[in-house]
């Protein structure tokens, strides 16, 4: 067992090795459709990451009047919005807490010549997942705005109906063009392995005669095609890294959301296994002589 599979990755890479120049072509065009593909799932896991997991996009901030700021009246506008349907947490933020974040962001500067602090006491809320949309978002708002002690209330509405509109027509569409950049990469491999059969056409045509089976046949050119897949979707990470680069310059946070080592692994992997299904269906095809 352990000679056949010697043989089988040693057969891989004669295939790799037979014709340079094809197998080079082949890499650097994988290489391209993978950095298309990056592109597309670089997006698609940005907007699938901000209709999901933007607690802070979707929070409400609750500001009580001026006749409301003692602490009794504060707990009692408290206890009223933790019992509000939908929300994961409430936290409050003092005058105190208000301003020194003010400061830290944005320096002492406008606020240097005031001897006492202009900036309002305040209720953070975090809607849970499933209360995160424009509509959930307004409704919260009316909600909160209802209690005599709310002075104001305010939230990202218009970025939330934005997202809400665009999201599914971005999501759809980026995953329709990974399915072509899919089909793409899947008929460069498929062109690949069939010219480097035909170019070892008498061997395979030896091992069938002498009995060789099908999987023993099929699987150097299956890892030959799974390497040239690999080798070509190491260039599509480091277009991943390159246009993750350039996010962070638009958005770190929004570029933060998007984790690189997982979204390397999806597209290695997916162009691994696009390799592996065009490859087997290419040597299958030729077994038995409907080579197209």
């Amino acid at each position: 067992m352990k000679n056949q599979l010697g043989y089988l990755l040693l057969e891989a890479f004669r295939g790799f090795r037979s014709d340079k120049f094809l197998s080079i072509t082949s890499v650097i065009t994988i290489g391209i459709c993978t950095s298309v593909f990056a592109g597309l799932l670089l997006a698609f896991a940005m907007v699938w990451s901000l209709g999901r997991g933007g607690a802070e996009d979707s929070l409400v901030r609750v500001f009580p009047g001026a006749k409301y700021e003692d602490q009794a009246s504060l707990d009692r506008l408290e206890a009223k919005l933790r019992r509000l349907r939908g929300l994961d947490s409430v936290v409050f933020v003092s005058k105190d807490d208000a301003l020194a974040e003010f400061k830290r962001d944005f320096g002492d500067e406008m606020i240097r010549s005031l001897d006492w602090n202009p900036l309002p006491h305040a209720f953070l809320l975090y809607p849970s997942v499933g209360f995160r949309s424009s509509a959930q978002n307004r409704l919260l708002l009316d909600r909160a705005r209802q209690f005599e002690e709310v002075e104001e209330a305010e939230a990202n509405s218009l970025y939330l109906a934005w997202l809400d509109k665009w999201r599914a027509p971005v999501e759809w569409g980026a995953s329709l063009l990974m399915l072509l950049v899919a089909g793409a990469l899947s008929l460069i491999i498929h062109n690949s392995i069939k010219l480097n059969l035909y170019s070892r056409r008498i061997l395979v045509e030896n091992m069938k005669y002498c009995g060789a089976g099908q999987f023993f046949i099929l699987a150097p050119f299956l890892l030959e095609g799974v390497l040239l897949g690999l080798l070509g979707s190491l260039i599509g990470v480091a277009a991943l890294a390159f246009l993750q680069g350039l996010a962070r310059i638009v958005s770190e946070s929004l570029a933060a959301r998007v984790p690189f080592a997982s979204c390397s692994l999806a597209l290695m992997a997916s162009t691994a296994a696009i390799a592996a299904v065009a490859s087997a269906r290419t040597v299958r095809d030729f077994l038995r002589g409907h080579a197209a």
